[in-house]
């Protein structure tokens, strides 16, 4: 966990940026831990969970192999306490790095809709970044702010709705569709 936290602290002030984005640089944390059964009681299991919120230009294969070669070093000593020890990583879930290009044709799109009011990169996973890489234009859009995403009570405000109301009309006139 200590490296993770080396990582994270190296991405943030070494690592690449680009200011486009809600935070600038790839995110590395840990996010959960669980382990042991008492204070008294050597753990048979320690868990942590972590995660990369990682941009488009870093590669999470290289990332993920950093904390594995770092663990791997505790293995000899762990095996020579108790050879079934081991150390396993699964992965839970994973989003491609996501920046469609503000030149593209779908930004343009988007800005159109939205009466040109600026918008930028966000660093919080989303399925446009499936969309994207699968080669189907993509931008992500909608009511609400990630300040008041993924918290108890969970709120959009009358204005974002009607915001996206106004978006929605605009693109279907934009497509030519009829509207109601």
């Amino acid at each position: 966990m200590a490296h993770l936290r080396g990582m994270a602290k190296r991405q943030r002030e070494r690592g690449r940026h680009d200011d486009d984005y809600d935070v600038p640089f790839t995110t590395i944390h840990v996010g959960t831990i669980k382990g042991g059964t008492a204070l008294n009681i050597a753990p048979k299991d320690c868990e942590f969970r972590f995660e990369f919120r990682y941009l488009p230009f870093d590669d999470p294969d290289l990332l993920l192999r950093e904390i594995q070669d770092h663990a791997a070093r505790f293995l000899p000593e762990m095996h020579a306490v108790s050879a079934d020890t081991g150390i396993t990583f699964e992965e839970l879930s994973a989003l491609p790095g996501f920046d469609t290009g503000a030149d593209s044709a779908i930004a343009e799109l988007g800005r159109c809709c939205n009466d040109g009011t600026v918008f930028n990169k966000v660093s919080f996973g989303a399925e446009a970044s499936l969309f994207h890489n699968a080669g189907i234009p993509a931008i992500l859009c909608g009511p609400g702010h990630i300040a008041q995403a993924h918290q108890p009570n969970e709120w959009v405000t009358l204005e974002q709705v009607g915001r996206c109301e106004t978006f929605l009309r605009r693109l279907i006139a934009r497509a030519g569709a009829p509207t109601a």
